[in-house]
């Protein structure tokens, strides 16, 4: 798990960017917070890989019912979701 906090939104997807284009997707040149994932090569097995690496780097477990198509959509629509696990009211 994570020991560090979660960094505010611009730089989470900036790490997430990298994660994608370094350990999950083979991306293209210009892949940013907003290009589409399913289009870059996201699938069911490439989730299960990110939730993972969600999990590994920022201590951050997703629930089952927040795994859709449009909250996988981008990597800032993912960012969004780990900023509000991480939210003082989704602590509780």
């Amino acid at each position: 798990m994570a020991t560090q906090p979660i960094p505010q939104q611009e730089s989470l997807e900036q790490q997430l960017v990298q994660l994608v284009c370094e350990r999950l997707l083979e991306t293209q040149p210009g892949f940013d917070a907003e290009s589409n994932l399913y289009d870059s090569g996201l699938d069911s097995m490439a989730i299960m890989h990110l939730l993972i690496l969600i999990e590994e780097e920022f201590g951050v477990a997703l629930p089952e019912s927040e795994l859709t198509r449009q909250n996988f959509s981008t990597v800032r629509s993912v960012a969004g979701l780990i900023r509000a696990r991480t939210a003082p009211s989704a602590k509780g």
